[in-house]
């Protein structure tokens, strides 16, 4: 879908993170990633922004993709930076 539009966007959140322009997360905006670090000192799960200070993420393999809040407490923890490829 992403390359219908001319964007390139790699697999994993590491990679993601590599290649998107950086945001402030006082300024993200519907659409840009947000990137986490779970249980790792490393990047390694990504979320859609949707405004309102929630996100979209598949939490495992195999479930259901969910709507999530940015300032609950674990993902608050565990937000490490925000990135925008358009």
């Amino acid at each position: 879908m992403h390359e219908q539009v001319g964007l390139a966007i790699p697999r994993t959140a590491a990679a993601q993170l590599r290649a998107a322009r950086p945001v402030p997360l006082a300024q993200l905006a519907p659409g840009d990633l947000v990137f986490f670090r779970i249980r790792s000192k490393h990047v390694n799960h990504v979320g859609v922004y949707t405004g309102d200070g929630h996100f979209v993420h598949a939490p495992h393999a195999g479930r259901a993709v969910t709507y999530a809040d940015l300032s609950s407490g674990y993902y608050a923890r565990h937000l490490a930076s925000a990135g925008r490829f358009w």
